[in-house]
């Protein structure tokens, strides 16, 4: 073949496969024949397509779309359809159908888990201070659990805060999220440069090990904390609970649902047990809780 009689525009096609997950996408530089240009986007979807599809993506993944405000999946949804590489719904409903991957990254793109290590350093401050050496000067074992724990930054958080306190050893961390990905990232425990910058150098030092561009946390502070898949809008983890971290889930929720929530997670603390919710989240109303601080109720 005379290489020189080739067309330019011969040489603009890569192909590469669909991402994999927590990987580089392969690249395939077997030969293939120039692809034809790709269709267009079909038609923006209609509000009764748009809503079905949400209901679908969230009946995949066990949760109920009813509990969450439409007006913000619907906001979320392009990104959705970007996550998936698709160009419309039908699109996205058949990667979801066809990738084990692709249910995990819609609903974590729909979803947004807002977290962060030492997030709102006031609360951090008080939880340092009063709230952690009041719960683990009772004797018993202190139970602490994070619902909707994300990747897990504020559990871990304040795993590090009780090692501080030599307290650690006499107590039980648990974190939930109904994403089983944001449950593999968090028990993996390594997070990228970026994530890590609201912790403290010493802190850092002492309990994380740099591999490459993430910091992970120690294996021995990993070991202590467990971490499982589980909706807090469905169900409690048996209680009783020194501290709930519930914090910036409410914000995606209706108001009933939110409701609904506070009451489960005020029912499942212990008496003198508090909540720490999100900056923007008020469970003001909810039967047995005062604030102590700001962000932390206490149950009567």
């Amino acid at each position: 073949m005379d290489l020189l009689a080739l067309k330019p525009a011969a040489f603009r096609h890569v192909v590469f496969p669909p991402s994999i997950p927590g990987g580089v996408p392969a690249i395939n530089f077997t030969a293939h024949p120039v692809p034809a240009p790709s269709p267009p986007a079909s038609d923006p979807a209609t509000p009764v397509e748009t809503e079905a599809f949400l209901r679908w993506v969230f009946e995949q993944g066990g949760l109920n779309v009813r509990d969450y405000k439409m007006e913000t999946l619907r906001r979320r949804l392009p990104a959705c359809v970007r996550a998936l590489r698709a160009r419309s719904l039908a699109e996205a409903r058949q990667v979801i159908q066809r990738h084990p991957w692709a249910l995990k990254a819609a609903l974590g793109s729909l979803i947004i888990g807002v977290t962060g290590f030492f997030r709102d350093p006031a609360v951090f401050a008080s939880l340092q201070e009063q709230i952690l050496p009041e719960i683990t000067a009772r004797g018993a074992t202190a139970r602490i659990w994070s619902a909707g724990c994300s990747e897990g930054p504020e559990l871990y958080s304040v795993a590090i805060q009780l090692a501080e306190l030599k307290s650690l050893h006499r107590c039980y961390l648990l974190g939930t999220d109904c994403r089983p990905e944001s449950i593999r990232l968090a028990s993996g425990g390594a997070y990228d440069s970026q994530m890590v910058k609201s912790v403290p150098p010493d802190l850092l030092a002492r309990y994380f090990i740099q591999e490459g561009p993430h910091w992970r946390i120690h294996s021995w502070l990993r070991t202590v904390v467990q971490w499982r898949g589980g909706n807090a809008l469905d169900v409690c983890e048996p209680g009783a609970w020194d501290m709930i971290l519930c914090r910036n889930m409410s914000i995606y929720l209706l108001s009933a649902s939110t409701a609904r929530l506070w009451r489960a997670l005020a029912a499942a603390l212990r008496p003198g047990g508090v909540l720490v919710v999100g900056k923007a989240e008020r469970p003001l109303g909810t039967p047995g809780l005062s604030m102590v601080a700001p962000c932390i109720y206490r149950r009567e």
